[in-house]
């Protein structure tokens, strides 16, 4: 028997999901866009209480490294590192994308979440996937969408990102899933592990914040 805690905190909610071995035993999700490091301690805590389970019993922890939310990536990491530290277990780096995609298929994948949703800079994260060999996640404007699409390729997508996609792919089948928790230790599961990420904070790009000026003297 295997116990895989994963945490997923790079979208707008914050997920906690435990797997025996294939089984999903428990998951807790709040949607939110802020205040993931008030909420995650007690949703970690509900799912254990649901379940009977000691922290001590976890095998594996597993996060959600990003691209996502800048903030929540931080938090998610810093929360899963500890838990794995404390445990004595290693923790596994899972992005989005993958967390997306949530079992490894056998064909070649692009898996794609919006980035940027206003034109005419309309982006998505994207990673191109076949089983557990996958690209490193990166940024791809709407416009350069065809480039990547062939006959033989999956496009999985958030629900919000269907539109824009039929806006530049409209005969393009789409897999539409839901981001959640779930994904994150059902992909770290099968990783082996020469092929683990790290549990480090993923951005595919600078965040879109300005640092505050300093103060006036």
């Amino acid at each position: 028997m295997s116990l895989s805690l994963g945490i997923h905190t790079a979208g707008p909610f914050c997920g906690v999901a435990l797997l025996k071995d294939d089984a999903l035993l428990a998951f807790r999700e709040d949607k939110m866009r802020r205040g993931h490091d008030q909420f995650l301690p007690g949703l970690v805590q509900s799912v254990l209480d649901e379940t009977g389970i000691a922290m001590g019993a976890i095998d594996r922890f597993s996060v959600c490294v990003g691209p996502g939310s800048f903030t929540g990536i931080r938090i998610g990491v810093a929360f899963a590192r500890g838990l794995a530290l404390a445990n004595g277990k290693q923790a596994f780096g899972i992005t989005s994308l993958e967390a997306l995609v949530s079992t490894p298929q056998q064909g070649p994948v692009l898996a794609l979440i919006p980035a940027k949703l206003r034109p005419p800079d309309q982006t998505f994260w994207a990673q191109r996937l076949e089983g557990t060999e996958r690209s490193e996640p990166f940024e791809l404007s709407a416009n350069d969408l065809m480039d990547y699409v062939s006959a033989d390729i999956s496009v999985v997508c958030t629900p919000d990102a269907v539109d824009n996609i039929r806006n530049f792919l409209p005969d393009q089948p789409l897999d539409v899933c839901e981001m959640t928790a779930a994904g994150v230790p059902r992909w770290a599961k099968l990783i082996h592990a020469d092929d683990i990420r790290a549990p480090s904070p993923l951005y595919v790009r600078d965040p879109d914040a300005i640092p505050a000026k300093s103060p006036l003297l």
